[in-house]
């Protein structure tokens, strides 16, 4: 009889503590659940802004080709100067994308961690590169 007593009273003591480590394993489950979506919406976020970033890196080469295009031109028409002022302008643009590319490469290789400030870094570079490179075309 005592026994029962005494199994009785630790099942009553028990169920409070038993409930809390439940209501902790819940909150802690559902920690885990909402960092898994922040991380899950932070390599979205990542992925996207790399894409916008391989559009900007095509675009400014594209335009690269324009400028290398218009130094063709100049030699054409005869016009030294010109054609030099391009060429040059040419090797520029090149040689500052080609650094971009060179640093995204290693983002690629793991070497440089992706994160918001490198990618906005990248962004904010080939937005420069691009702005030059239209006015250069004006």
């Amino acid at each position: 009889m005592k026994s029962l007593i005494i199994l009785t009273m630790s099942m009553v003591l028990a169920t409070p503590l038993f409930a809390q480590n439940e209501a902790a394993n819940d909150r802690e489950i559902e920690r885990d659940i909402t960092e898994g979506k922040i991380q899950a919406a932070e390599s979205l976020w990542l992925r996207d802004m790399e894409k916008g970033i391989d559009l900007k890196q095509q675009k400014a080469a594209a335009l690269i080709v324009l400028v290398a295009n218009r130094a063709q031109e100049r030699v054409s028409i005869g016009d030294d100067n010109v054609r030099e002022e391009a060429e040059y302008a040419h090797v520029g643009f090149v040689a500052r994308l080609q650094g971009i590319h060179e640093d995204r490469e290693a983002l690629a290789r793991k070497e440089i961690q992706p994160d918001y400030a490198t990618l906005q870094n990248y962004s904010k570079r080939l937005d420069a590169l691009i702005s030059d490179l239209q006015a250069f075309l004006k």
